[in-house]
């Protein structure tokens, strides 16, 4: 390691030789555009109508029915970022109608284990005796216990959810016992995008409500005529139900769904979703809207990121805060804070977060030393790569497989073993469809979900040497845009470049941060407490711009002044001076090619 960077010249030079060098901003600003070309709409006034999801409008009237006979109904959601915010939409809506028979369960993944189980369905029943409906959110198609006990229970069951759907080993798919399924990744639904969150399925499905509702309320004739069938009497009063249909009718025309697209756009940041034409479109209203929010919650955050408010500060600073909550504890934490009713519980919600993170940084980290270790003692498969050990951590392995992701180039599992039952997550790697490749060794496994990106999954142990042995990778059609844009010359790194490449915000996956070959002389390098490097680099005309590798891979390398570091890296704000009337803006290394000793 002691000189590796200093040998690198011959492989650097075949990355510049394919790249382009930049001469002006509006080259990099066209190739940008050219991503979203192919967008049908760019307003969320052209996004699809709740009707073109399956099954949308009939479940949501199930709904209605519910509502109008004051049915308890408990919306059962995640413990992840997505359905937490999916949980908070739901919630949010129905206490903004003011129907007061509503609650929520959310699993304990230490308790209950993933989605609606059947454990979770025995304490719904106990807490909620007199429960009606159930409504699940970000999850439920893998819920096949939960489903029967619904049915024999006489509880009517809305799944709403975007997890690929479980295929048998006829390829015949699976789907739990309910009433109604809302799920884009069904073959019978057309809905024009089928890489949604949970959190965007759960808004439309409120949005059919409202739909629904409205129209049953506009008429307080036929409410009456609808509820006296519903309840198969003649025990209905007219005035009665007319007031009741006047105050939702009030609520409803004063509700606003656009609001709750903030959550969306935070869900399909944290749910690593494609960003196409809808996706795109929300999360850019979600970014734009941010600040302004009401919610107590935002307004504490907005206090504490002190930065730009973009997908890089929400994917990198929020979303890991409200999955600690589930990671390491509870995700009802994250939950209440985000429903909080003042700025003081607000902050004590997120001082909860904040040291929930903290844990779990520490957690992984051991996780993460073991995992490698676990990797060179076990025979691999040249397709994945798979670790598990006794006792590991449950909550941060879907991280853990991340960072083996990255490190390996393959797709990665990591699972925990406790008395021969694995327990893990597995995350994709380039054009690897992962829930695909284990559906067609899906009989190994006694419980398995997720999408193309990432899986969760529970196998006997005596199984893993043929999970290992048996998994073939199945490829699906991806176009990325190019890894690295293109070479940035020094006199194009300014805050005119940083708003260029801010309009075209947000970034994620399929439209990655724009990232450019750079190459400056070093004025400055230092560590900071935590391993990091920071550099002081020459700019234009003597001046110096800071940048910032947020890696430890380096952290004893000896980087000299005036020496050329060649490196990878997006451009950003300065988060010490983002809320300065002149913010500076750095650059952010992500990975680092070589270096010049002059």
């Amino acid at each position: 390691m002691d000189n590796y960077l200093e040998t690198q010249g011959e492989n650097i030079t075949k990355i510049k030789s394919s790249l382009t060098t930049f001469k002006s901003i509006d080259e990099i600003a066209n190739i940008l555009h050219g991503r979203f070309s192919q967008f049908e709409f760019h307003n969320l006034k052209d996004i699809p109508h709740p009707k073109e999801l399956h099954n949308n409008m009939d479940a949501s009237l199930l709904v209605c029915q519910s509502i109008l006979k004051n049915e308890k109904i408990i919306i059962v959601g995640d413990y992840d970022a997505d359905g937490i915010c999916a949980t908070c939409i739901m919630l949010d809506f129905f206490e903004s109608l003011a129907y007061p028979y509503i609650d929520f369960a959310m699993p304990n993944r230490f308790i209950h284990g993933y989605g609606f189980s059947k454990l979770l369905f025995q304490e719904i029943v106990t807490n909620h005796p007199d429960v009606k409906l159930i409504v699940t959110v970000d999850n439920g198609v893998s819920s096949f216990e939960a489903g029967e006990l619904c049915r024999k229970y006489g509880v009517k069951l809305i799944i709403t959810d975007h997890h690929t759907l479980e295929i048998d080993e006829m390829g015949s798919i699976n789907i739990p016992k309910c009433d109604f399924l809302v799920n884009p990744q069904q073959q019978s639904c057309n809905f024009p995008y089928k890489d949604i969150c949970g959190s965007l399925v759960a808004w439309y499905f409120c949005c059919a409500i409202k739909i629904n509702m409205q129209n049953i309320c506009n008429n307080s004739h036929n409410a009456f005529q609808y509820l006296k069938q519903l309840q198969k009497n003649n025990t209905c009063d007219y005035n009665k139900v007319k007031a009741i249909t006047n105050i939702y009718m009030d609520n409803l025309s004063s509700l606003r769904m656009e609001s709750f697209l903030l959550l969306v756009g935070i869900a399909v940041i944290s749910d690593v979703m494609p960003l196409n034409a809808i996706n795109h479109t929300i999360c850019k209203y979600a970014i734009k809207h941010f600040s302004s929010s009401k919610r107590f919650a935002f307004q504490i955050l907005i206090e504490h990121l002190k930065c730009n408010i973009d997908s890089q500060s929400l994917g990198f600073r929020l979303i890991p805060l409200l999955n600690a909550a589930g990671r390491i504890d509870d995700g009802k934490i994250a939950l209440k804070f985000l429903r909080s009713k003042s700025i003081m519980e607000a902050k004590k919600y997120f001082k909860q977060l904040k040291d929930l993170n903290s844990k779990r940084k520490h957690l992984q980290d051991d996780v993460t030393h073991k995992a490698f270790q676990a990797v060179a003692e076990m025979q691999q498969n040249p397709n994945m790569i798979f670790a598990v050990g006794n006792g590991w951590h449950e909550g941060v392995l879907g991280i853990v497989a991340g960072k083996m992701t990255d490190e390996f180039q393959k797709p990665c599992f990591v699972l925990t073993n406790n008395n021969g039952i694995c327990k893990g997550s597995g995350r994709s790697y380039g054009d690897v469809d992962l829930i695909a490749s284990m559906q067609k060794i899906g009989y190994l496994m006694k419980r398995y979900g997720g999408h193309v990106g990432a899986v969760g999954l529970e196998i006997e142990y005596k199984n893993i040497e043929s999970f290992i042995k048996y998994f073939e990778p199945i490829l699906y059609e991806n176009e990325k845009p190019e890894n690295i844009l293109g070479i940035l010359q020094t006199h194009l790194i300014t805050k005119e470049l940083f708003c260029c490449i801010e309009h075209f915000e947000p970034y994620g996956n399929g439209n990655p941060p724009p990232k450019f070959f750079i190459e400056l002389n070093i004025i400055e390098c230092r560590r900071t407490g935590q391993g990091f490097l920071e550099f002081k680099l020459q700019c234009l005309d003597n001046q110096s711009i800071k940048a910032m590798f947020f890696n430890p891979k380096y952290a004893n390398y000896k980087f000299n002044i005036g020496d050329t570091l060649q490196f990878r890296a997006t451009i950003g704000l300065d988060s010490q001076s983002s809320y300065n009337m002149n913010p500076n803006i750095m650059l952010i290394i992500d990975k680092i090619y070589g270096l010049q000793r002059n």
